[in-house]
C-alpha cells in the first residue's frame, strides 16, 4: 500500500531467549553483547533496549527461563522407583542436563567461577530457583522445615558442585557414568536412604 510504514520484524520472547543462549554458547558470558543477540534474533538493538532494561537483565531472564525448562525436563523419570530413590534419580538427571548444556560447557571453559557462583551463591536468582525446586520436588518428602533446609543446603553445597562441572571429554560415557553414580550415592546419603541401594542402580 502506498505511503504505509513497512513492518519491522519483532521477534517473540522465545526467539530472543534462544538467541541469548546461542550467543552465550558461542562467546561465553563475559563477551556476549547486545549486538551478538540482536544479530542472532534478527532484530535491531533498539528493540532489545526497549524491552529489557539492560543486557544483564536479558541474560538473567533468558538463562533463568532455560534453567526452569531443564529442571522441568529432569523430572520426567519414567522408571518405577521407590520414594527417595526417585528423588535421587531426578537430581542426577538434572545435574547431567545442566553440565551437558552447551552454555554450561562454554562457561566451564571460559569462566568456571562465574558458573559455580551462579548456582551456589545464595544471593543469586539461579541459586534461589534451584533451592525452591529442590524443596518442591526432592526434599519436600522430609518432615520439618529445618530438616528440608539442611538437606537442600547439603545437596547444593556438597553433592552438586562437582557434578555440574563438565568432564574434559564430554563424550566419555564411562566418566559420565562415574559422575552420575557418585552423585546418586551422595544424594542417597543426604536423604538418609540406605546404601547400597539396589532399587535404583544407575
Amino acid at each position: 500500500m502506498s505511503g504505509s510504514t513497512p513492518s519491522v520484524w519483532q521477534p517473540g520472547r522465545a526467539t530472543v531467549y534462544r538467541a541469548v543462549l546461542d550467543a552465550l554458547t558461542e562467546y561465553g558470558p563475559r563477551r556476549t553483547g547486545v549486538t551478538h543477540i540482536a544479530r542472532l534474533a534478527r532484530c535491531n538493538r533498539s528493540y532489545l533496549y526497549r524491552n529489557w532494561a539492560n543486557p544483564q537483565a536479558l541474560l538473567r531472564e533468558a538463562t533463568l527461563s532455560e534453567l526452569r525448562r531443564v529442571l522441568h525436563v529432569a523430572r520426567e523419570v519414567r522408571e518405577p522407583l521407590p520414594a527417595g530413590c526417585l528423588e535421587a534419580r531426578v537430581v542426577v538427571r538434572a545435574a547431567r542436563l545442566v553440565r551437558e548444556h552447551p552454555v554450561v560447557r562454554t562457561m566451564a571453559r571460559t569462566d568456571p567461577e562465574l558458573f559455580h557462583a551462579a548456582i551456589l551463591r545464595p544471593t543469586t536468582a539461579w541459586h534461589t530457583l534451584t533451592w525452591f525446586w529442590l524443596h518442591e520436588h526432592v526434599t519436600g518428602r522430609l518432615t520439618g522445615a529445618a530438616e528440608r533446609d539442611r538437606t537442600s543446603l547439603a545437596v547444593l553445597t556438597t553433592a552438586l558442585p562437582y557434578a555440574l562441572t563438565p568432564p574434559a571429554d564430554p563424550s566419555d560415557a564411562e566418566e559420565r557414568a562415574k559422575i552420575d553414580a557418585r552423585l546418586n550415592t551422595t544424594i542417597h546419603l543426604c536423604l538418609t536412604l540406605p546404601l547400597p541401594c539396589t532399587d535404583c542402580d544407575l
